[in-house]
């Protein structure tokens, strides 16, 4: 059995019933789809569907949802497609945007105890760890791309996230997969693609084995990770009052500044609201939270029209967060 299938084997959960794989058509969820129907159709009581998704932004869209389907046919694999209207998208990056939507979709499709697989792997990883350094990340951003995590009634899991996309490709061209190639993939005006294209060649020229080193280097940030939030949370559970939305402000200035904004951050993640950026958690510590309590201080960041948004107001002695949006 190949690696990859070795991977997808061990994650079967007799508990699962119902399994999905998001299918662009590409090499990487091309490779995905044909090892998830090889293993899956092994288990009887388990089945497969690949959920496609066209995005509508290219004038290749529907040439590629209709290869999706062909291939999914060949294959004796149930297929859903869903378009997306892209008339109503405004303001925000279209990347972004049309992320949002496909998790939506995916979330809508996902019930209790079913699991839907995405294609990521060690170089999308590495990538995505890059994107958010040169942003400025903090210990969340730097733990990368998630293995698994829940994603509406069911739970998302990444089988390839150990696994450099030169090994996908190995396994495409050994089984002789036909998979779609996106054009824009080539675009370096994107900064993912400028990453890919620009940077981590001269990367691998120096040193060969930076994937490797840095999936480590991710390792270890997600242990951290786990270490430095179990204290916050014993932090933020002596600053809690009988309502979510609600911290006691006084005993928050307490705390030095560094752990105020832990916990800020923390308590606002738990309300599945927008957590500040660092100038945004500068301006609260330093300013915002000793505000004139009489005359009911309230502060925002985000829009109405951006879901997660928020409005923080101080009444009496409590920090009172809702959203905006």
């Amino acid at each position: 059995m190949h690696p990859l299938e070795e991977k997808l084997n061990s994650l079967i959960n007799k508990k699962v019933k119902n399994y999905f794989v998001a299918y662009s058509g590409g090499v990487d969820s091309t490779v995905l789809l044909d090892c998830a129907n090889k293993i899956i159709k092994s288990f009887k009581d388990s089945s497969l569907v690949a959920l496609h998704i066209n995005h509508n932004y290219s004038n290749d869209s529907i040439t590629w949802k209709n290869h999706c389907i062909d291939f999914c046919n060949k294959k004796n694999i149930k297929i859903l497609t869903f378009d997306l209207d892209l008339s109503k998208l405004k303001g925000a990056s279209l990347e972004n945007q049309l992320r949002d939507l496909r998790y939506k979709v995916f979330a809508e499709n996902l019930g209790k105890d079913e699991q839907l697989f995405m294609a990521h792997h060690l170089d999308d990883n590495v990538e995505t760890l890059f994107l958010r350094l040169f942003r400025g990340t903090g210990l969340k951003g730097a733990k990368s791309i998630p293995f698994k995590r829940l994603l509406g009634k069911g739970e998302l899991v990444r089988p390839f996230l150990d696994f450099p996309k030169k090994d996908i490709e190995k396994y495409a061209e050994e089984n002789e997969l036909d998979f779609i190639s996106d054009k824009t993939n080539e675009d370096i005006s994107f900064d993912r693609n400028f990453i890919r294209k620009e940077i981590t060649p001269l990367i691998e020229k120096r040193w060969p084995k930076y994937n490797e080193n840095l999936k480590k280097f991710i390792l270890n940030v997600n242990e951290s990770y786990e270490i430095v939030n179990d204290q916050i949370r014993i932090d933020f559970s002596f600053v809690s009052s009988s309502k979510k939305d609600q911290i006691v402000l006084s005993k928050l200035l307490a705390f030095p500044k560094s752990k105020q904004k832990n916990i800020i951050i923390f308590w606002i993640n738990s309300l599945n609201l927008n957590a500040p950026n660092g100038k945004v958690l500068n301006e609260i510590v330093d300013k915002f939270v000793f505000a004139n309590k009489d005359k009911d201080p309230t502060f925002f960041w985000g829009t109405k029209e951006k879901k997660g948004s928020v409005c923080l107001k101080i009444k009496k002695d409590k920090l009172i967060a809702k959203s905006i949006s």
